[in-house]
């Protein structure tokens, strides 16, 4: 598959100059690219659920990475408690669209997944993460 496709180009302006979050920002970016990519030559099924197991392995890393660096200078805080809960409805919302893969067409599924993820990486990553990482 030719990785011509990038809707969300990475900008040296997302660093929030923590490395560890910014490598796993920079893996977000990469999802939402390659989706883009699978969206415009209509993968199939199998090869949706193989971006479902790394979308899934991205918030797995994605919420340990942050945590454990969080909970160092935010423990028990209430912008670390409601960082978490974010975290929680990420996993509840990916997990609602997966379902939707079987009502909806594959494309829509994908359109759907897309723009969820890049109101993700613009809300929670470069304002909510970024904030965290200047406080």
């Amino acid at each position: 598959m030719k990785n011509t496709v990038e809707i969300f180009p990475w900008n040296d302006n997302f660093n929030t100059g923590i490395d560890s979050i910014d490598e796993q920002h920079r893996q977000l970016v990469d999802l939402i690219n390659m989706l883009a990519r699978h969206m415009v030559h209509q993968s199939d099924n199998q090869t949706l659920n193989s971006v479902f197991t790394e979308l899934s392995e991205y918030a797995d890393l994605h919420f340990r990475t942050e945590e454990s660096i969080w909970s160092q200078y935010f423990l028990d805080d209430e912008l670390e408690i409601e960082h978490k809960k974010v975290h929680h409805k990420f996993i509840e919302a990916v997990l609602d669209l997966k379902g939707e893969e079987n009502t909806k067409p594959l494309n829509q599924v994908v359109a759907d997944i897309l723009m969820f993820l890049t109101h993700w990486l613009a809300y929670h990553i470069l304002d909510n993460d970024m904030h965290m990482a200047k406080i």
